[in-house]
């Protein structure tokens, strides 16, 4: 199981950047989210509000106190938390516009190795977001079915969704710390008890063949338009959107 880490810059660049001073730092790995594998940077204009940091592609994120690095929407000069965590969305798709320009972003001094730009877009690739524009009245089956769409309702329960790589399911749970993980079977959600001892995915993992017996029985499909529609859905429900979910070693 591969961790995540987040590697924020904390080393000055005295120099500025179509007029706004940045500063910007060697990378410091910070453990974060054990969901899907992904390394990106971050650094701080001087006039960044506090506790945001900006990517290197311009979007504007914060870690919540829930411990999740999540993207943030401009209201008036102020900035608010999303419920996208960082790396699960395209974030133009989501009405997240940049901080700082592209101009300023090309910039920024390239650092050291080939991560640049090391997001993993775990939820979307662009050509899976054109596809869906070009056909923006798909609505999924399960969009239709009560028994899928009640886990809306599951606040306290459920607060955040998320999709296995294999099988492609959505699965959802509570805080860091869950005690119950839901997995869609195609049926009804199954539930897992996750021990002391485990983490999310090794819970997963240990009835990894169950839940691939489950869905295979049900016939259920996920293509690649549910996704968007599902980060949508999420957003809704007031969830934090995990996007794309690897269990495997």
């Amino acid at each position: 199981m591969r961790k995540i880490f987040i590697a924020i810059l904390a080393v000055i660049i005295l120099e500025s950047i179509a007029s706004a001073k940045l500063y910007v730092a060697e990378p410091l790995l910070v453990p974060e989210s054990p969901y899907s594998g992904m390394t990106f940077y971050v650094y701080r204009p001087y006039n960044m509000p506090k506790n945001w940091y900006i990517t290197l592609d311009g979007y504007p994120v914060k870690k919540n106190p829930d411990g999740m690095w999540v993207y943030g929407t401009s209201e008036g000069p102020n900035l608010v938390a999303t419920s996208y965590v960082v790396g699960s969305i395209v974030p133009e798709t989501a009405g997240i516009t940049k901080w700082v320009s592209d101009a300023q972003i090309s910039s920024i001094r390239r650092l050291p190795g080939d991560e640049f730009l090391a997001v993993k877009q775990g939820a979307y690739t662009r050509s899976q977001m054109a596809g869906n524009q070009k056909n923006s009245t798909y609505i999924p089956d399960w969009a239709f079915r009560a028994d899928f769409m009640s886990i809306g309702n599951w606040k306290g329960t459920v607060d955040r969704i998320g999709v296995l790589d294999k099988p492609a399911v959505p699965v959802a749970w509570l805080s860091t710390r869950p005690k119950i993980i839901y997995i869609w079977t195609g049926r009804s959600w199954h539930q897992i008890e996750k021990r002391p001892s485990e983490s999310v995915a090794s819970s997963i993992r240990r009835e990894y063949t169950k839940i691939q017996r489950f869905v295979r029985s049900s016939g259920f499909q996920w293509y690649e338009q549910d996704m968007p529609y599902l980060a949508q859905q999420s957003r809704k429900w007031g969830y934090y959107w995990l996007g794309e979910i690897s269990v495997t070693k």
